[in-house]
């Protein structure tokens, strides 16, 4: 997997220390999570088993996961991945204590921009509709808005949310 720099972020392979920051940035606060597919975690355990679940994919081949640094502290804020690479779907979450800042968006055109140099004709990204946030990111990346859909609220419920579906062409 390459590493990704920008004016201010590197973009890198997480790494087994990674967990603390994780939870202490990110998967504990259901302020992040209430737009996300999963629930917040209820202790670093839940953070320690998704990042060796990372590892593992990592591992066996999967390169499309980066975990969010600031260039001058190397300690993770956020994660942008490939969620579905049958059509190139792209995922992201940040710590609140960067949202609104031009980060994911800085992270999120490095990353489209690394895929279409490795081959992909065209990235695709959704979010709830309760979060307009997150799709001016998209469209800030040059990301069109396609259609609403319906998906899964979380993992594990049956409970559907409406979502904003986006697209870039190379």
């Amino acid at each position: 997997m390459s590493i990704l720099k920008t004016e201010r972020l590197v973009l890198r392979p997480f790494n087994k220390n990674d967990a603390e920051a994780m939870y202490n940035n990110w998967t504990y606060d259901k302020r992040v999570a209430e737009y996300c597919r999963w629930y917040p975690h209820e202790n670093i355990s839940v953070t320690e088993n998704l990042l060796k679940m990372y590892l593992d994919e990592a591992e066996n081949g999967f390169e499309y996961r980066w975990a969010i640094t600031l260039k001058d502290k190397d300690e993770p804020i956020g994660c942008i991945d490939v969620v579905d690479t049958e059509n190139m779907e792209l995922g992201y979450v940040i710590s609140y204590d960067y949202w609104n800042k031009g980060i994911m968006t800085e992270a999120l055109k490095a990353v489209t921009d690394e895929i279409f140099r490795n081959g992909a004709e065209r990235i695709t990204a959704r979010h709830a509709v309760d979060n307009p946030a997150s799709g001016k990111v998209m469209e800030k990346c040059g990301m069109k808005y396609i259609k609403n859909d319906m998906t899964q609220r979380k993992f594990g419920s049956d409970e559907l949310c409406e979502v904003k579906c986006y697209e870039i062409r190379k």
